[in-house]
């Protein structure tokens, strides 16, 4: 599951350059013993969220893993490793020309530091300056100007042809953290019914409605009829959800770990654990377990209690599947109204199928629908970034370009995606 890649560790190496190796060895042993914490249940969340890293420091967090990919791999956390990764890789392939870009290091010495919370917004800004200067334009980072009006991000000049470019990086949203803590909420007095009784068992379970209006004791009450049923398996179907609550079956992954120690949380112990990999899966895991010497490992297995869920009522993916125009607009205000204009907008798409179908066709509506308002608005671009950690690779990325040009003009990049690499062949349509 690792290797050695130099493109990472060649981007980790020039972070950790600009950072200064004392100010590293100090944040890289904070963001190691919170996440270490978090995996053996020692760390006082007060949040309920869960997380492995301090938000407050993401950027620590996200060079953690690029460094350990190649150096430590034994504290990588493949999940979120691969949101992280195709980033560092990209930059790291294109550095050479990265590092000439007027203002560069100025924005990343603003990311390690005052902005450590939201490294997000720019690695963003760094993918799309890069992808102009692939497609041959002189790019510089506009100047901020502290105490003043927002401006661009970005001017980028080819051909005498002036461009001032924004970018605006969109996150999860609260409407999925919302949901991942109702599903906690309703799950937790039914795990404990089932681990009071012994039995390792696995709830599949897909919401007709929005989590907010299933009643609290709803999975309670299944996981109550079926352990009281004797049943291997017990079937649900009401106003509220449909699926299936059955025993599981611990021999495989238990046989498994007698071989060798598992990485946990990963795919490939997921798959064995649960019976089958799923991607974009919502689960919540409660086990009984024996540590390796390092408890990012696992050696035995005595007791497992899961819930897989899915929430797709059309309320739900409605929600989920958040349109892109706040950040268009937000955007468009800091536009200069003398130069021709470029909006870049990212986002992870983490929803699955029904929620991006959804959101690529509010996206293409309003779009369509944006009023520049007199300013030379040429293009809106939308890239899409789907990654993934499966059970047979570490790390992969897919990439959708959702674009309007406005009027006649031309899309300013002849490649559209900023992640995947050039040399690699575009299928035409959505990813998904």
């Amino acid at each position: 599951m690792y290797g050695n890649d130099p493109m990472i560790k060649r981007y980790a190496d020039h972070l950790k350059e600009i950072l200064g190796e004392d100010e590293w060895v100090d944040r890289r042993e904070k963001v190691a013993r919170r996440f270490y914490q978090s995996l053996v249940g020692e760390m006082d969340d007060p949040s309920g969220k869960g997380k492995f890293f301090n938000e407050r420091d993401m950027f620590g967090w996200y060079l953690f893993l690029a460094e350990a990919f190649n150096e430590h791999p034994q504290n990588y956390e493949v999940n979120f490793g691969s949101r992280v990764l195709p980033i560092f890789a990209r930059l790291g392939a294109d550095l050479d020309q990265l590092i000439k870009i007027e203002g560069y290091e100025e924005r990343v010495k603003r990311m390690i530091g005052p902005e450590r919370s939201q490294p997000n917004g720019a690695f963003f800004e760094f993918l799309v300056a890069n992808a102009y200067v692939t497609n041959g334009y002189q790019v510089a980072f506009h100047p901020e100007k502290r105490g003043k009006s927002r401006t661009h991000d970005i001017d980028a000049s080819k051909n005498n042809k002036h461009l001032a470019v924004e970018c605006k990086r969109m996150e999860g949203g609260e409407y999925h953290e919302e949901e991942r803590q109702r599903m906690r909420e309703l799950w937790r007095p039914a795990c404990h019914l089932a681990v009071l009784s012994g039995k390792s068992s696995l709830l599949d379970i897909e919401f007709k409605v929005e989590l907010e209006a299933v009643p609290p004791d709803q999975l309670e009450n299944i996981t109550r009829n079926f352990l009281t049923s004797g049943m291997d398996n017990y079937l649900f179907d009401d106003e509220y959800s449909k699926g299936v609550i059955r025993l599981l079956d611990l021999s495989p992954i238990q046989k498994a770990l007698k071989n060798a120690s598992w990485l946990f949380p990963g795919p490939q112990y997921t798959e064995m654990l649960l019976g089958s990999y799923r991607r974009y899966d919502n689960h919540l895991i409660m086990q009984k377990v024996v540590h390796a010497p390092n408890p990012h490992f696992i050696d035995d297995i005595e007791l497992a209690v899961a819930a897989r869920w899915t929430s797709l009522s059309n309320q739900a993916i409605d929600r989920k599947a958040r349109d892109v125009m706040s950040k268009v607009v937000d955007a468009h205000k800091q536009l200069p109204s003398d130069v021709s204009g470029v909006i870049h907008i990212g986002f992870e798409a983490l929803g699955g199928k029904e929620v991006e179908a959804r959101r690529y066709e509010k996206i293409k509506n309003s779009l369509q629908m944006f009023d520049s308002k007199g300013k030379p608005l040429e293009a809106v671009l939308c890239n899409v970034f789907s990654p993934e950690a499966s059970p047979t690779e570490t790390w992969a990325m897919d990439e959708t370009c959702i674009y309007h040009t406005v009027a006649l003009n031309k899309i300013p990049l002849s490649k559209l995606t900023l992640v995947v690499p050039d040399d690699i062949p575009i299928t035409d349509g959505v990813h998904w």
